[in-house]
């Protein structure tokens, strides 16, 4: 389910990405006003790109979001304190803490939209350290910080 609902956001995003630009586009003179005149195939482009669009957004959650190891060593009530310092310092606020494990969302409501209110990361406790999982594009960071951190420890 969270897989279906996180396509539609991204077809609803890009959707509403590709009117804006076309509406600027109009807006500046560029192209005319009539969809004849902005796409070669007239309203049959409409269509191809709704499909183009809708085949990405079923695509994209599968290589966008996943789950990593954050080898972190010591004791949970050790790291517990670096890892919220960490986080805070990278834009994020603790969400949820159950036992072990922790729940992260961005701080900034506008950054949270941006998101599309995918950003939570969530910290699942395991022998080595935690596994992540989330957005790739924010797991890297985040794994980058805290590893940094608790190597120079």
């Amino acid at each position: 389910m969270k897989y279906i609902i996180r396509a539609l956001k991204y077809f609803v995003y890009i959707a509403i990405l590709l009117t804006v630009f076309v509406f600027l586009l109009y807006a500046f003179k560029f192209v005319g006003g009539s969809v004849d005149e902005i796409f070669r195939n007239g309203t049959k482009s409409i269509w191809q790109i709704a499909i183009i669009v809708g085949v990405f957004s079923v695509i994209y959650p599968s290589l966008g979001y996943g789950t990593r190891k954050a080898i972190i060593m010591g004791s949970y009530e050790k790291i517990r304190p670096e890892v919220l310092e960490v986080m805070e310092d990278g834009g994020y606020r603790l969400e949820k803490e159950e036992g072990e494990n922790l729940s992260f969302v961005k701080s900034s409501p506008f950054k949270r939209l941006l998101s599309m209110y995918e950003d939570r990361l969530r910290f699942t406790r395991s022998m080595t350290g935690f596994e992540i999982e989330g957005r790739v594009k924010d797991l890297v960071r985040v794994i980058s910080l805290l590893e940094t951190r608790f190597r120079s420890e």
